[in-house]
């Protein structure tokens, strides 16, 4: 739901005046045998991937 929000926020430029937080900035890690880790600020990683593949959409 948050990123319909964002998505509808970033469409009008002004997302403070529909009351939407603004989008957190994420730290990319990747690590030596190539997995990818995504953190917030300074803290330890929030979502990570050993072997991420790429996919077609």
């Amino acid at each position: 739901m948050r990123a319909r929000e964002w998505a509808i926020a970033g469409t009008f430029r002004e997302p403070e005046a529909y009351d939407i937080p603004d989008l957190p900035s994420w730290r990319v890690c990747r690590t030596e045998c190539g997995g990818l880790a995504f953190a917030d600020g300074d803290g330890e990683p929030f979502i990570a991937a050993d072997r991420p593949m790429k996919v077609r959409r």
